[in-house]
């Protein structure tokens, strides 16, 4: 899959590491034949901003997009979430991937959704 611009959309439990978060971002873009280059943006819920979160984002230097649980609310996502029972929002990482390409590219066409270690999933947006 390749692709010039996509949106990586993120959710994680707390107490995630950093160096956990950097390696699921690199094994699901390996896994879909995809660079580091290609991801425009990083994209979580704004109540899981946290330093874990930052650093990846600066070390990668890719921005940080943030939504609140009424934007997530708002997306119709294809899967179902732990975070609906837990958090009371549709999910994390693939509304946020899908708000984030909506913002930032007016669309999008695909969404692809990996958990890692169920501690971290990632939604990649085209």
């Amino acid at each position: 899959m390749k692709s010039r611009e996509v949106y990586l959309g993120i959710g994680f439990h707390r107490n995630v590491e950093t160096v956990e978060i950097e390696s699921a971002i690199c094994r699901f873009l390996k896994e879909l034949g995809m660079e580091l280059e290609a991801v425009k943006g990083l994209c979580t819920a704004d109540f899981r901003k946290n330093e874990e979160i930052q650093e990846v984002s600066a070390k990668f230097g890719i921005p940080l997009f943030l939504f609140s649980r009424d934007e997530i609310n708002s997306v119709d996502v294809q899967s179902k979430s732990a975070a609906m029972k837990v958090l009371n929002i549709k999910g994390v990482a693939e509304p946020c991937a899908i708000l984030g390409a909506k913002r930032n590219k007016g669309g999008f066409k695909f969404v692809k959704r990996k958990s890692f270690d169920r501690k971290i999933t990632l939604a990649v947006v085209t």
